[in-house]
């Protein structure tokens, strides 16, 4: 059953990039710019900071992904309330356009997750929410700080 799991947790995350990828090329945007757009939306107004972390996108390429979005409305720039020396970077009602672009994969999600009982519900989303939970853990695991993989030569 754990073989079951992990295969189709991989099929899975193939077509969510793929996903976001024909909506991120609909929308304008790099299939990145999507995950910055994203947490912004979910977690509210933040730092340009927290997203750098968050996301794994260098500060200084971060800080060409931001001009960018705000430049073509995606997001607004304020000063942070907590640190006049930082932004605060929230979404714009242009976020409504990335929500019409997955409306009809969103319904589906919706009828399908309706198909299942409450109890059932409750243990899918505790399982996802551990899951990405686990790879947000675990994910500087996966590459050392220098880039180079385990086993990989690296360049002289």
């Amino acid at each position: 059953m754990t073989r079951a799991i992990i295969d189709a947790i991989r099929a899975l995350r193939i077509e969510l990039v793929l996903t976001n990828d024909r909506v991120a090329a609909a929308a304008g945007l790099l299939p990145r710019d999507l995950d910055v757009l994203d947490i912004i939306d979910r977690d509210g107004p933040c730092t340009p900071r927290y997203l750098s972390r968050r996301t794994g996108i260098p500060a200084a390429t971060l800080t060409g992904v931001l001009a960018r979005l705000e430049r073509d409305a995606w997001i607004r720039r304020s000063a942070d309330p907590a640190d006049r020396r930082s932004a605060q970077v929230s979404s714009t009602d242009r976020f409504d356009e990335l929500r019409a672009l997955y409306g009809g994969v969103d319904a589906e999600v919706h009828a399908l997750a309706a198909t299942l009982d409450k109890g059932a519900a409750s243990t899918v989303a505790a399982f996802l929410d551990q899951l990405g939970s686990t790879a947000r853990d675990r994910r500087e695991d996966l590459i050392p700080q220098d880039g180079h993989l385990p086993g990989s030569r690296s360049d002289p």
